[in-house]
Order: C-alpha cells, then structure tokens, then sequence
C-alpha cells in the first residue's frame, strides 16, 4: 500500500464522486480510479460500493475512512514536525552548563519566545564533562570557561567577568572596598576547583597570585565553583573567583576588586563541528544577537 493511495482513498469517501475527488487531486478520473482498485486488491476488501449513478462506502471503507483520516492527520503532523526539525524550530536543544546562570537566562530568555517548540534539556556539569559531553555529542551547546578551539570543538566568548577576592565578613580585609593587594592575602588558605575538572579558572588564579608575588596555599578543593561561597562563610579559606559568582553572594561573605589585577574570566558556548545543526545554528543566533545589544 502506498501513501498516495491513502490520499486518493480519502478523497474519494468524502467527495463519494469519482471525478470530484479527481479534480480535488488535480489528476485525471481513470488514474484515481485505478489506483483505488490497486488498494482493495492490497487489502482484499471492497471499500466502495460503484454504480453507474453513484458511489458509497462499504461498512468496511466506512470503517477504513474513519482510520485513514486519523493515520493521515498523524502523518501530516510528522511531517510538519520534520521539517520543523531540519529548520532547528522543533525537538530538543541539550545544554551543559557551569555557574554562569546570567549569561545563561539572559539567552534563554529569547531563545525560549522565539522557539516555544524546543525543548531544552539543562545539565550542570564541570567544565571536563561538558567538553567530553559534547566530542560525545551527548549536548549540542556548552558553556563554559575559554575560548575552546580543538579539533573537534569550537567556541565563541560570550561574555567576560574581572575576577574578585572572596573573604569571609569578618576578615581583617573585608573593609577595603576599594580594592585589595593580594600580597596581604599571601598567607590564606585558599579554596579552588580542581584543575582536572576546570583548568582555565585553575590556571587564571595560579597566574594571578604568580603575578602577584606569590603561590597560593590551597587548603580546599571542592568540585563545583559556586559550592565556594559557602565554605567561605565558613571560615574555611578565601577564594578568588570570576564576578559572576556574586549571584550566589550571602551576608556572611565579602567580593572586593583586586588591586593591579586586570585577568578576566571569558566564558563561552562551545559546541561540536562535526555535529553542526540548525538547531544549534539557531541558538547561536541569538546568542549573537544578545552580544550586539549589550
């Protein structure tokens, strides 16, 4: 059985005329007629009942109608939804994602109005997993710290954050609005991710307090970024950590700018090369978008 013939059958039951239906179909009577005839033969039923002043259906093509329409507006929404899909308007958009919730509600935002249709998966995850999620291609966007250019990914520098000392409240230092030496600061026990889960942020703080004059004593290390903050409230260390951190600020800690102190932390959206799609094209759009508004 084909589809077409599905298609001619339905016009036929609802027109119950031979050459109705045909003009419908913008074909000839006798092509339509034998095409009905092929599809009673696949089916070795009698769906019509013809005579020579008009034509009706038989319980059986009654029934096969009925089904024919739900099968047709099924396949009609499949393909609607097809090509939806290869316009990147409909399915699911995966996105790993690290502590930068601004960056990342200020596009989704946009991107949820403008493709209601996509359903967007978000999963936390440390800078090392979404890199080896995406070579997976088990997400389609990252973001993350870089920029990011391997052989398989690629990336572009949304946004960028100056890094800021974390103290706890009452710190000798919490006062210095203005900005702290970090020399002061040589001798705190300092709290970091790891560097195999996030080795941008790793290396920025080693080179920051390197410039600084000295290497930092890591007292703690913990394996999600913003889980800092609270070890901080606890008297545990300090940090130095990217603005963007600030979303998660308490009473109990303190962000001062860093005196003489320039680093940036430039996170991005990276994405898979060789699993280019218009779904991502889409997304990347607006993230473009985004970038000329501000």
């Amino acid at each position: 059985m084909e589809f077409r013939q599905l298609m001619y059958f339905i016009a036929v039951a609802e027109e119950l005329h031979f050459g109705k239906a045909a003009k419908k179909l913008g074909m000839s009577q006798p092509p339509l007629s034998q095409q009905i005839k092929k599809l009673e033969e696949y089916l070795e039923v009698e769906l019509l009942h013809r005579t020579k002043r008009k034509v009706s259906l038989t319980e059986a093509g009654r029934y096969f109608y009925r089904e024919a329409t739900k099968m047709n507006f099924t396949l009609n929404g499949v393909v609607e939804n097809v090509k939806l899909i290869d316009s990147g308007m409909f399915g699911a958009l995966k996105i790993g994602f690290g502590p930068d919730y601004y960056t990342l509600t200020k596009i989704l935002k946009i991107y949820e109005t403008e493709y209601p249709d996509v359903q967007i998966q978000l999963e936390q995850m440390p800078t090392a997993e979404q890199l080896i999620a995406l070579d997976k291609n088990e997400i389609h966007i990252g973001i993350l710290p870089g920029p990011i250019e391997t052989k398989t990914i690629e990336s572009r520098v949304v946004a960028e954050y100056p890094y800021r000392v974390v103290l706890p409240a009452n710190h000798p230092l919490a006062q210095e609005e203005d900005g702290v030496d970090l020399i002061k600061l040589k001798d705190e026990n300092y709290i970091m991710t790891p560097r195999e889960i996030g080795p941008a942020y790793y290396d920025a703080i080693i080179n920051i307090c390197s410039n600084a004059g000295f290497n930092p004593h890591i007292r703690k290390k913990t394996h999600e970024l913003q889980t800092i903050i609270p070890l901080i409230a606890a008297n545990m260390g300090i940090a130095i950590v990217p603005e963007m951190l600030s979303y998660f600020s308490r009473a109990d800690v303190i962000f001062l700018p860093i005196k003489n102190c320039d680093a940036t932390m430039k996170n991005c959206i990276a994405w898979n090369r060789e699993a280019r799609s218009p779904i991502i094209d889409l997304f990347i759009d607006i993230v473009h978008r985004v970038q000329k508004t501000k």
